[in-house]
């Protein structure tokens, strides 16, 4: 899967459904949310390349049942 820089707080993917990675801020720490549909998957993560490997691995988990529903 590889990573587009769409703004300063957002990373979009090239699979298809498209996964998006948003940066946040808290209090002054960045944190990282995974998305596919508008929809939060996993967990907050203190790291982008952490929130990444959660779309990659929600793929590989869901790849045929995603593509269909798109």
């Amino acid at each position: 899967m590889k990573w587009a820089k769409r703004s300063d707080c957002v990373a979009v993917s090239d699979s298809s459904p498209s996964y998006k990675v948003a940066k946040f801020m808290v209090a002054d720490q960045a944190k990282y949310r995974a998305s596919v549909h508008g929809h939060f998957i996993g967990r907050v993560c203190d790291d982008a390349k952490e929130a990444q490997t959660i779309c990659e691995n929600h793929l590989q988990i869901m790849g045929a049942d995603m593509e269909d529903a798109a």
